[in-house]
């Protein structure tokens, strides 16, 4: 890569850090304002504490005690989709990384960032993508890898 005019050099790994925050703030809605330190979801209830910095989506153990309950993901034009959350997996990587898996029943969901609404947590945003379909149902994911600087 090429060096900086201080003559510092790029590394992969901060170029890699630096577009995903860039993504996140940039596309992420509210998550992008969460990460900035602007807006909150309220969070109460047992369980599950409200974190500083109104990033209650953006960590795995507000979703941990949530799995089995119903979340609707809002799709433009159409009627939201009701979905049920049936893992919150730790992922390895740098910072939290986690891994949230959805149920639906209806089919036809294209990846993209969605408005999500769960009773707990309010509304919030989030990229989700199907990963699967089976007898079950649409299975949606989003993956959440949160870096530390």
């Amino acid at each position: 890569m090429d060096a900086s005019p201080q003559g510092r050099r790029i590394t992969r790994g901060g170029l890699i850090k630096a577009g995903a925050a860039a993504a996140l703030v940039a596309g992420g809605g509210s998550a992008g304002r969460a990460l900035a330190g602007g807006g909150s979801a309220d969070v109460e209830g047992p369980g599950i504490r409200k974190p500083r910095g109104g990033s209650a989506h953006l960590r795995q153990a507000t979703y941990a005690p949530l799995v089995g309950t119903e979340f609707q993901v809002h799709v433009p034009g159409r009627r939201s989709l009701r979905v049920k959350l049936v893992e919150a997996r730790a992922l390895r990587g740098p910072g939290e990384s986690f891994s949230l898996l959805f149920r639906g029943r209806r089919a036809s969901v294209e990846g993209g960032i969605y408005r999500l609404d769960h009773p707990r947590l309010g509304a919030f945003e989030l990229f989700v993508n199907p990963v699967g379909r089976g007898v079950k149902g649409l299975d949606l994911e989003a993956v959440v890898n949160r870096i530390a600087y």
